[in-house]
């Protein structure tokens, strides 16, 4: 049996951005040439709102399709309840391999460490911290894999 190419997906979850710090919305700076380059070649949604201004509550919306407080991620701090559906469970159930990089802020606060893998919305690669202000800096970047090691990422955050 062949299997059917699909296009890759990457979603990317950016907090409190304004809608003109991209290239591809017009900010003349040249600071994201990357994500310019993915967003003028792929899909790209350029008129979307968020029902959530803060960090935790918007993941959960966009990571659920629900509503924050239906879910019961309506504030920063609260996890996400670990049989809700994600973005993990409906790609995986359309064939998809999935994969996790960087801040999470969907698990207990409480914690700097790793994130416990039933907290992990189901994804299958991992790479990530729950609140990356608790893991790192700037210059000193680190993430969790999958078995829960610390991973120290080259440079400056924003370029690893």
């Amino acid at each position: 049996m062949t299997r059917t190419k699909r296009p890759n997906v990457i979603v990317f979850f950016t907090d409190q951005q304004r809608w003109d710090t991209t290239g591809v919305h017009g900010n003349p700076l040249g600071l994201t040439p990357n994500f310019d380059r993915m967003a003028q070649a792929g899909t790209h949604l350029f008129h979307t709102s968020t029902c959530q201004p803060v960090c935790g509550p918007a993941r959960a919306c966009l990571q659920t399709g629900r509503y924050a407080t239906d879910v019961g991620c309506y504030r920063n701090g609260i996890p996400l309840p670990q049989d809700a559906r994600t973005l993990a469970h409906f790609f995986k159930a359309g064939g998809y391999d999935t994969g996790y990089i960087g801040k999470w802020h969907l698990a207990d606060n409480a914690s700097a460490g790793p994130v416990a893998p039933a907290a992990r919305g189901g994804y299958d690669y991992w790479l990530a911290s729950n609140l990356l202000e608790f893991t790192s800096d700037a210059y000193n970047m680190v993430m969790y894999d999958n078995d829960g090691q610390a991973v120290k990422l080259p440079g400056y955050r924003v370029d690893a």
